[in-house]
């Protein structure tokens, strides 16, 4: 097969399947409707997770680590 009869043979497999599509019934309204729209953050906070980061990472700059990417392991 040619180019060109591959490209009319695919336009004819996709009109066929865009009117089996138009055939079935779908419902109109996509979206959930929520009551609430945020979620109430229960997590324990950690108070020195920065300074246990910062005090781990090998080198620092304040208050960033400075790193390469595949060296901190």
């Amino acid at each position: 097969m040619d180019q060109d009869k591959v490209e009319i043979e695919a336009k004819k497999i996709l009109d066929k399947f865009a009117k089996a599509l138009e055939k079935i019934k779908t419902k109109e309204d996509f979206y959930v409707d929520r009551g609430e729209f945020e979620r109430e953050e229960n997590g324990v906070k950690c108070e020195d997770f920065k300074a246990s980061l910062l005090e781990n990472s090998q080198k620092k700059d304040g208050d960033f680590i400075i790193a390469e990417k595949g060296v901190w392991k």
